[in-house]
């Protein structure tokens, strides 16, 4: 059974398709920084690389929901032909958002792992 996207059900599925997603990110990054550093370094770097990556996310999209009807008003006003939307760019910033928040979780378990070794 699928759920539809606009259904909790549907929204969390895809939430955790794009978190699934940067745990995998995050762990790739921090098995490639190996090769040029050690585990601590490799981790932490992978680490701010997805607290970064969730930031921007996080910043945009607010910046999104803040102005996003004003930029399509100017679009409107200009006449220009972009496509876009309020609506569009809230879920790309969102899905940036889900993915660096599970870039960071993998790179703490990349990190928990690197240390069990």
């Amino acid at each position: 059974m699928t759920d539809a996207p606009d259904t909790p059900q549907g929204l969390v599925r895809r939430a955790g398709r794009w978190i699934a997603a940067g745990v995998a990110v995050g762990v790739v990054v921090a098995a490639g920084l190996l090769a040029v550093t050690s585990p601590k370094g490799a981790t932490d770097t992978a680490f701010a690389f997805g607290v970064l990556v969730l930031g921007f996310g996080v910043t945009a999209w607010s910046v999104t929901v803040g102005l996003g009807e004003s930029i399509e008003r100017m679009q409107a006003y200009r006449d220009s032909p972009s496509r876009w939307t309020q609506a569009g760019a809230r879920q790309a910033f969102a899905v940036l958002s889900w993915i660096g928040l599970g870039w960071t979780v993998g790179s703490i378990g990349a990190s928990i792992a690197a240390v069990g070794v």
